[in-house]
């Protein structure tokens, strides 16, 4: 009898561990949505772009993979402002400090798409206008 429950424990503490385990791997891999300067990340090819505005101002940073600004001298931008009626306007965004790029925010656009031109290579990511998401429901 001693020989089963024995068994048992060892089964139930391999489960436990394996369990802990993969908990931590999620937990480890989990990129944190909000990116070093407050606003929202998204991943794009090798780097990571993030989006933030604040009031009436629109502000995208290109970071490298370990969420550090990349210089903006050599690099330049865009942002698509998709409308909820289908239309679209592109905006250049504009140098701002020596990590930012700026342009004025279109409050009302359902959603957007940031397309940097890095050492002649295009990265791009989509991101959507949490604040009309969450006016509309």
């Amino acid at each position: 009898m001693s020989l089963i429950l024995r068994s048992i424990k060892v089964k139930i503490c391999f489960l436990a561990f394996l369990y802990c385990v993969t908990i931590a791997l999620v937990s480890w891999n989990k990129l944190s949505s909000t990116g070093p300067h407050g606003g929202t990340l998204k991943k794009a090819g090798n780097y990571f772009i993030e989006m933030k505005t604040v009031e009436k101002f629109f502000y995208a940073y290109l970071l490298d993979k370990k969420l550090k600004s990349i210089d903006n001298k050599n690099v330049s931008g865009e942002v698509k402002f998709f409308m909820s009626d289908s239309t679209n306007f592109n905006v250049s965004l504009k140098r701002n400090t020596d990590d930012a790029f700026t342009c004025e925010n279109l409050a009302r656009s359902n959603s957007c798409k940031i397309t940097f031109l890095v050492f002649g290579n295009s990265v791009s990511a989509k991101f959507e206008n949490s604040a009309l998401l969450v006016e509309k429901n």
